[in-house]
């Protein structure tokens, strides 16, 4: 049973969780770096091609995305980028406490696994906090929204970043326990970011290729961010390409995937423990 004590004494533990794990973080000044500038190397090729085909011909059009507003496109572009790195981060977080061999500690102590994924989650969000709200505040510039708008566009990053951190969450279950089937995990996140239109829109793929990225949660949760902030520029638009499906995945994902991460970590580690070393 849920109470305020547990509450409590959960986001104390949270609290501490997010401190230790900035710390150590900081620690290490280069590989914190590395992940600022990866985000920068992922979307420069987009934009010179998309400058390239908005430069030749003015009259491009893809989907919702023309001359005018492809800029938005790539500036959520780096945000998105920003905060996929969360998912690789937990990866190396337990990979490297599994290295420390620190993590034994961590699976006993009285935490719950909910607070081990948020806690892990916020701290990586606070890390990529100041590049992840300059190019949100440099789009806000250039594409200005309303208020109420903007409050909306941070829940559909927040409901992002809950996506992204259950993922890692699974992620970091396989490097403790099933290194092996890690390797094939990280496989399918490629494929599944290539198909997720981070960096190139929709409608630039080939048709049949439409189809595969259609069935591609990754897609729906980004198109959705993306649909929310043009909704405060030309909300007509903004609507008749938002579908029931981007509102049931974004849902369903927001609320029933920490939960089966959780219960995925939960099950293998009871299951596997710790291998690999």
């Amino acid at each position: 049973m849920i109470t305020w004590k547990s509450l409590k004494r959960s986001f104390k533990q949270m609290n501490a969780l997010i401190q230790r794990n900035i710390q150590l973080e900081a620690r290490f000044k280069l590989s914190l770096f590395s992940r600022y500038l990866g985000p920068f190397i992922q979307v420069l090729m987009p934009l010179i091609i998309f400058e390239v085909i908005f430069t030749i011909r003015e009259d491009y059009q893809f989907g919702y995305w023309t001359g005018q507003n492809f800029v938005l496109f790539l500036l959520i572009a780096f945000c998105i980028q920003f905060l996929r790195k969360t998912i690789y981060n937990f990866q190396a977080s337990f990979g490297t406490e599994k290295y420390w061999k620190t993590l034994q500690a961590l699976m006993v102590a009285p935490i719950n696994r909910y607070v081990l994924l948020f806690g892990f989650l916020i701290a990586d969000v606070i890390l990529i906090l100041i590049p992840f709200v300059f190019f949100f505040i440099l789009g806000l510039i250039f594409f200005p929204i309303s208020i109420l708008n903007i409050l909306l566009v941070i829940f559909a990053f927040f409901s992002l970043a809950i996506f992204f951190g259950s993922i890692g969450l699974i992620n970091a279950i396989l490097i403790i326990s099933r290194e092996g089937s890690q390797k094939l995990f990280s496989i399918g996140l490629i494929l599944l970011f290539w198909l997720s239109c981070i960096s190139y829109p929709l409608q630039i793929f080939p048709e049949i290729v439409q189809y595969v990225i259609l069935l591609n949660p990754f897609f729906y949760f980004i198109d959705f961010v993306r649909l929310i902030w043009l909704m405060g520029i030309d909300f007509n638009l903004a609507i008749s390409s938002l579908t029931i499906a981007h509102i049931i995945v974004v849902g369903l994902g927001t609320i029933i995937l920490p939960i089966i991460s959780v219960y995925i970590f939960n099950t293998f580690y009871d299951k596997f423990g710790i291998s690999g070393y």
